[in-house]
């Protein structure tokens, strides 16, 4: 999912972003000062999807054939440009607290890729971890080098972080980032 920053309090998630072979790579992780329900009813309601990045400017979930797709319409952009782009997932819901989007390309902006979000308890809170990788079929002027699309991506990205907080907090109040950490995350579009 793409994902508009002020850190967080005094300290700030865990994000990387990197590319190989026109592929978008991206982390985050942090520690919300929440239950795991919580976090869970936050990051699968869909439909308020824009709550969390201000860069959808609307979003529609479809139920068909017993999948749901979310189809989200974003508008990105680098310097002076911008990329009006769709991006339809079928999502799919684990349990124990995982969520995962497939990007469904003849639908969307992008050839390809995926995004997960993983949750756990741990002491006072949840451990929220996100991974994506977006292949995108528009095109990229050269004059937004990778380093460009990255920085736009980790802002992004730590917005994201920030309003998931916000909105941990609206329900729990005294709750919010307890602390952040980082994992290690195989690179790669494959599909797991």
């Amino acid at each position: 999912m793409l994902l508009a920053t002020p850190a967080l309090g005094k300290t700030v998630p865990h994000i990387v972003v990197s590319t190989e072979g026109g592929s978008y790579h991206m982390e985050l992780t942090l520690v919300l000062k929440t239950p795991i329900d919580r976090a869970w009813h936050i990051l699968t309601d869909y439909a308020a999807i824009k709550r969390l990045n201000p860069d959808v400017q609307r979003s529609e979930v479809i139920r068909h054939g017993g999948q749901t797709l979310l189809r989200m319409y974003i508008k990105s952009c680098v310097l002076f440009i911008c990329f009006p782009v769709t991006q339809t997932e079928a999502m799919t819901n684990h349990k124990p607290f995982e969520i995962k989007g497939t990007i469904i390309p003849v639908l969307s902006s992008f050839r390809g890729g995926f995004s997960r979000w993983r949750l756990s308890p741990t002491k006072g809170g949840t451990r929220v971890s996100f991974e994506a990788v977006l292949t995108p079929s528009f095109y990229i002027p050269p004059i937004l080098d990778s380093w460009l699309i990255k920085s736009k991506l980790k802002t992004e990205m730590r917005t994201t972080a920030r309003h998931l907080v916000a909105w941990a907090k609206r329900s729990h109040k005294g709750w919010g980032v307890m602390a952040l950490g980082s994992r290690n995350v195989p690179r790669g579009p494959q599909q797991r």
